[in-house]
């Protein structure tokens, strides 16, 4: 079936049916079965050129196992995929396979998550628009971008929206850059979990419910991510209520929320700026502070290594967001005047010396964040402790190096 028409045919089938297709808007299923065939007879290094037009399609396209390819549009407001209605496929676009770049097109209403790739090496996102018009709707896909299990990532000059989980999410992934996107309307407007080498940077997060989120999680086959480089972001009035699925990680997230860093280790947080969150700007605490029972049992639940220096932080006029979990544990905490940053002092015994002190390159460091509020929660000595002397985490840790993509 896969040669069922000669390469010449069905170049003039298939660019004739993407005009025809352009002007209606509608589905149309020879211009979707072309389409479907360009995706299943590409050879490695090919180019599969994306026409000008507005396309509604009702299955995921697929492309597996063929190196290098590139998936180019007209420009994300020129070239407009929609699965609106889509009946076949849990993705729009679905890829396993290496050196893939996708580029210069809007992928839109996908029935789950808009473009994922899995288990691939060199992966590009460059200039694409991705999300669901209905914005802050939990029937929506959780990812917009959905990177797993992927080595040298590249996400960059994208538009994301909409997701009921993350918008730029990367998982279980190693070599990352995010730089220089718009992520809107969504939970959690980036999230890079469980992975390791990471620099994000230079990207504008709103009207999400958290703006940056950097997390590890367990029972999953890839764990304990470090080295991410967090810096020169503007995360601003990420204040949208949170309609994540309820029982996700995620949805425990308050509405107000610049930036959490959980149960990761050596991570660099530095010269961002949060304005107009409501409730909190940046928090590190432990996977212990969702009060939720894990097995892993190589899985390590604490922050270790963490600097936060050099932030900028302008709080919002609203309400603290009481209507999850953490929102609860702050205003139960300090009512309204929840402070800047937390630390919820979770400290894994495994990061100290034998006489008790932490290891240097354990430490936790909040530095030169401008006249901002603080509190270590003291969460094992059920606030026993609870501390607002942020000079006690006066410290540093060597820098990051920069992320190179060996592509």
């Amino acid at each position: 079936m896969k040669k069922l028409f000669s390469l010449s045919l069905a170049a003039v089938v298939f660019f004739t049916s993407c005009n025809n297709s352009a002007k209606t808007g509608s589905v149309d299923a020879t211009f979707e079965k072309q389409l479907q065939e360009k995706f299943i007879n590409a050879k490695e290094g090919e180019v599969i050129d994306l026409p000008e037009g507005t396309f509604t399609l009702t299955r995921s396209l697929i492309l597996d196992g063929v190196k290098n390819v590139t998936i180019k549009g007209k420009g994300i407001d020129k070239t407009i995929l929609s699965f609106k209605g889509q009946k076949d496929g849990a993705e729009g676009l679905r890829i396993t396979a290496d050196g893939v770049t996708m580029e210069d097109f809007t992928l839109v209403e996908a029935k789950g998550d808009c473009i994922k790739v899995q288990d691939a090496n060199n992966v590009t996102f460059r200039r694409l628009k991705v999300g669901w018009s209905s914005l802050h709707d939990p029937k929506n896909g959780s990812y917009g971008t959905y990177p797993v299990g992927c080595t040298n990532v590249l996400i960059e000059e994208c538009e994301v929206f909409g997701s009921s989980d993350a918008g730029v999410y990367v998982g279980q992934s190693k070599n990352i850059i995010v730089r220089k996107n718009n992520v809107h309307d969504n939970v959690a407007g980036i999230e890079i979990e469980n992975s390791t080498d990471a620099d994000v940077y230079e990207n504008l997060s709103t009207n999400n419910t958290g703006g940056i989120l950097i997390f590890d999680l367990p029972d999953l086959p890839k764990k304990n991510g470090m080295r991410c480089r967090v810096f020169s972001n503007k995360l601003v009035n990420n204040n949208t209520h949170n309609f994540g699925v309820k029982g996700t990680t995620v949805s425990e997230i308050p509405a107000g929320t610049g930036m959490i860093v959980m149960a990761t280790n050596q991570c660099d947080i530095y010269n961002n700026e949060l304005s107009g969150q409501n409730t909190i700007g940046i928090s590190v605490v432990s996977y212990l502070s969702l009060q939720k029972p894990f097995k892993d049992s190589i899985y390590d639940p604490y922050c270790g290594g963490i600097t936060v220096h050099d932030n900028k932080v302008t709080r919002g006029t609203g309400a603290p967001d009481n209507s999850v979990k953490f929102g609860q544990l702050f205003i139960g905490i300090f009512g309204d005047k929840i402070p800047d940053m937390i630390f919820d002092g979770a400290i894994n015994p495994a990061y100290k010396n034998t006489d008790g002190t932490l290891k240097e390159d354990q430490k936790i460091c909040f530095r030169n964040n401008g006249n901002v509020t603080f509190c270590d929660l003291d969460l094992p000595g059920n606030g026993k402790n609870r501390s607002s002397d942020i000079k006690k985490f006066d410290c540093s840790q060597p820098p990051l190096n920069e992320i190179k993509l060996n592509q």
